[in-house]
């Protein structure tokens, strides 16, 4: 099968419904999002992240934009969005973006360019979703970003950010009442702990997520992150699966 052939098939078939793997998560998906209920009411924002290599290929500028529309429309996204491109040292990329009411969502070709043989690049796709919704919503679209990549032949790392607030400080008594409730909410156990400059951080690994990280050889799947600002006396929480990542 060529490239061409192979990359209009996956077109074809990405409007088909895995209908099975939505059954087969939904049981995790509850048990998770009953741990994150922990801060459900105090959050701001959830990210969504996902980035994977797809295939060494050469695809033209249309076959992009037909790729992230049909990606878009397994994310129930059909209309009221633009498209950028961009360029730089050995790469350049093709972003979708949609900006609704409750989330902005970007998904992007990335292509690395070979020097050598012109027709052959390393083509990626990533999807980055800054939402506001439900804790609920936003775990069940993490979810579906996982199978979107499944569906397409994609093996990716996919991640979910939760941020939070609540008033006191949380820091000093190293997480008592929120990290220990979403562990045991999840099913979570504690594979390290640091606490440094302020910094409340705690790794664990729960079987109820498929994916996971090594750290010093462990398996770590949820990652909490306490810190206290003392003016507004009030503790943020950053609650990651598998990790935290952004800047704290």
């Amino acid at each position: 099968m060529t490239n061409k052939v192979k990359v209009s098939f996956l077109i074809l078939v990405w409007s088909i419904v895995a209908i099975q793997m939505y059954v087969n998560y939904r049981q995790d998906v509850n048990d998770t999002v009953t741990a994150f209920s922990v801060v459900d009411d105090s959050v701001s924002e959830e990210i969504i992240k996902g980035y994977g290599f797809f295939e060494n290929t050469s695809l033209s500028p249309k076959m992009k934009r037909k790729m992230l529309e049909n990606i878009a429309l397994k994310l129930g996204i059909t209309d009221g969005y633009s498209f950028t491109t961009g360029e730089g040292d050995g790469f350049e990329k093709m972003t979708l973006t949609k900006e609704g009411k409750h989330a902005v969502t970007r998904l992007t070709i990335v292509t690395l360019r070979d020097e050598e043989v012109s027709e052959s690049s390393e083509q990626y796709i990533a999807m980055d979703i800054e939402t506001a919704k439900s804790t609920e919503q936003a775990y069940s679209l993490y979810q579906k970003v996982k199978r979107v990549y499944k569906e397409i032949g994609v093996d990716p790392q996919v991640s979910i950010e939760i941020n939070a607030s609540r008033r006191g400080n949380y820091v000093s008594e190293e997480g008592k009442g929120i990290i220990e409730d979403v562990f045991d909410m999840a099913r979570a156990k504690k594979v390290d702990s640091i606490m440094e400059n302020g910094i409340c951080t705690v790794y664990g690994y729960t079987g109820r997520e498929d994916g996971y990280l090594k750290l010093n050889g462990k398996r770590v799947n949820l990652q909490v992150v306490l810190t206290y600002d003392e003016d507004e006396d009030t503790t943020y929480i950053k609650i990651g699966m598998p990790i935290v990542n952004s800047s704290y």
